[in-house]
């Protein structure tokens, strides 16, 4: 019993341990910027291929587009409407291609806590 434990343990801080971050360069100025002209780059983790971007990208379309280079791995979301509704589906699209957290000016936020403070 006490293996089982540690074993649920150590499966419990190995999830946390690869929660992927992605990356949004710049200031709040250069995010407030590219939003105005309707995109927004992340820099995604490197775990996340082509296949997952096309994929999750997929079911978005009323809301944006989205480029991925493979080679860097940032993805573009480009934005079809300054809606607020659209800003929001940016977290689920990120939720589902595996990202987490998001960094931005040297600081980790929760993707809702990114949303909150930048896109809303």
């Amino acid at each position: 019993m006490k293996k089982l434990i540690i074993l649920f343990a150590i499966l419990i801080f190995a999830g946390v341990g690869f929660a992927q971050t992605a990356t949004v360069s710049g200031t709040a100025v250069t995010l407030k910027k590219n939003l105005s002209e309707d995109f927004v780059e992340f820099k995604l983790p490197s775990e996340v291929t082509n296949d997952v971007v096309e994929k999750s990208a997929q079911y978005y379309t009323d809301y944006f587009t989205v480029d991925f280079n493979d080679k860097t791995k940032i993805a573009r979301v480009n934005l079809l409407s300054q809606d607020e509704q659209a800003k929001r589906v940016i977290s689920r699209f990120l939720l589902s291609i595996g990202v987490r957290t998001v960094s931005f000016e040297a600081k980790d936020y929760t993707i809702m806590e990114f949303y909150s403070n930048f896109l809303e």
